[in-house]
């Protein structure tokens, strides 16, 4: 198995536990749900975001939180969709701190 094809995976599997882990109350705040997400996020920036998808990555990211956190202003969404926005903030902001390190890194070596 190719390494593109394990973070694309791991994009999936974080997607979709995000989703799982948001339909069960009782893991509504338990720590190592966190940290599945935050190890699955660290893989996905680390294998599965190309150079030529870096820019739109993290502006994508960057859009996702900087709403994100307004939606908690809405009573209407539940404790089960304010859930499961959160537990996709723990997997894709490791993810976009790797993707950016790595960008970092590279321009500074391009000059």
């Amino acid at each position: 198995m190719n390494i593109q094809r394990i973070g694309a995976y791991a994009f999936l599997l974080g997607i979709l536990a995000s989703i799982v882990f948001g339909l069960i109350p009782k893991l509504s705040g338990v720590e190592w749900v966190a940290i599945v997400l935050v190890i699955l996020g660290i893989i996905v920036g680390l294998l599965n975001i190309e150079d030529k998808n870096v820019t739109l990555f993290l502006v994508a990211t960057i859009t996702f939180l900087a709403t994100s956190a307004s939606l908690n202003a809405l009573p209407v969404l539940g404790d089960i969709l304010r859930t499961i926005i959160t537990n996709f903030i723990h997997f894709v902001s490791p993810a976009a701190l790797i993707v950016s390190i790595v960008a970092i890194i590279r321009v500074s070596n391009s000059n």
